[in-house]
């Protein structure tokens, strides 16, 4: 409890200084908020110099807990924006694909090739080998399709 008596406003502005930069190795904003609670404890403490430990303490997690709140309800949407949203959705990325049928369809099944996967499909009617189909929904591995014209 002693160290804990000693707490000054340069032990908090240093592990905020830390927890910041481990936040730049990439720890995905888990620990920005705290670094930035640290610092501006670091700020409180510099400014009343007479602070209790504990009452650092207390001041260090509210602030940690409210900058942690504010960058997820605030900033969090920017990690999440991109601009190629179907990136890691392989479902996603059929739909609407063409492809032409390797042989004829028997009860309203078949099989397309789509890249280097082979796709077995479905649709409402029978088609010949040959026919060009578009995909219209993906259900596990078989697609749902229907003929192009």
């Amino acid at each position: 409890m002693d160290f804990l008596s000693g707490l000054s406003a340069w032990h908090w502005l240093i592990l905020g200084i830390v927890l910041l930069i481990l936040e730049m190795l990439g720890a995905a904003g888990f620990l920005l908020g705290i670094g930035v609670g640290a610092i501006l404890t670091a700020v409180i403490a510099a400014v009343l110099s007479d602070m209790s430990w504990q009452a650092q303490l207390l001041c260090f997690a509210v602030l940690s807990i409210a900058a942690t709140c504010l960058y997820w309800m605030r900033f969090r949407h920017i990690n999440e924006a991109t601009d190629q949203p179907l990136l890691n959705s392989a479902e996603a990325r059929l739909l609407g694909k063409e492809a032409v049928l390797l042989d004829d369809m028997s009860a309203l099944k078949g099989k397309v090739q789509i890249a280097d996967t082979l796709w077995e499909v479905s649709a409402a009617e029978n088609y010949p080998a040959g026919t060009k189909v578009k995909v219209l929904a993906v259900h596990g591995m078989s697609l749902q399709v229907e003929a192009q014209s």
